[in-house]
């Protein structure tokens, strides 16, 4: 699973990593976050026309046909292995792809001493582009509308096993591509999911990012 993330990159990281034609002023308004957990404002990243932008949404997707909002604190993570035939994630993934920018995300080992918060990041300090699902929601018409998004997992690979048995999707920049396209199909899109991750690396944390209230830059430095 993937229940918590860091995102610190500036405006300018976010255009330089992921080719962004606009930030809407609700993302550029978004403070840094290092402890970014469900049922939060984050940032995404979706392809309009022939643009990307980047928009402010809610992590915890709410399918359009919800009764209530309330649904998404349990739609945060999406299965990559039942993400086509699922009622609340199918038409999302073949209609409203986005990506979710971060600069890592924790993990929590098993230990013979407990559980070890880890952070997981790119070797190399890029950032991570995580395959997700995004939907509007309103109550009513006469609402606004609720812009949501959850984040796609596959089983854990290499390395990672011994960190969780589950993984975001972490998509190279030509899987991007892919992913954002509209006119990707299914096997693309599972090509995409099933590529190679990137090179990661990880260190212990703080616990303190076991609580979403502490959100400062300690919770990403080694322990």
């Amino acid at each position: 699973m993937c229940g918590r993330y860091a995102n610190f990159l500036t405006e300018q990281e976010l255009v330089d990593a992921f080719a962004i034609a606009t930030l809407a002023d609700d993302a550029r308004l978004l403070p840094p976050t290092f402890n970014h957990g469900p049922m939060q404002v984050g940032v995404i990243i979706r392809q309009r026309s022939d643009a990307r932008v980047g928009e402010a949404a809610k992590w915890g997707l709410v399918p359009g046909w919800a009764k209530d909002s309330g649904i998404g604190s349990k739609m945060f993570n999406a299965r990559a292995e039942t993400i086509a035939q699922k009622p609340s994630f199918r038409n999302a993934f073949a209609k409203r792809r986005c990506i979710v920018p971060a600069n890592g995300y924790f993990e929590w080992q098993v230990t013979p001493e407990g559980k070890v918060p880890q952070f997981i990041h790119q070797a190399n300090g890029s950032p991570l582009a995580f395959a997700g699902l995004t939907e509007v929601w309103r109550a009513s018409a006469d609402d606004p509308w609720l812009i949501t998004y959850s984040i796609v997992t596959t089983a854990a690979r290499g390395e990672m096993r011994q960190i969780h048995d589950r993984e975001p999707v972490m998509l190279t920049a030509d899987d991007v591509e892919t992913w954002l396209d509209p006119a990707s199909t299914q096997d693309d899109l599972f090509a995409a999911i099933d590529s190679p991750a990137p090179d990661l690396t990880w260190h212990a944390v703080s616990p303190r990012v076991g609580n979403v209230r502490n959100n400062d830059p300690g919770l990403v430095e080694p322990q």
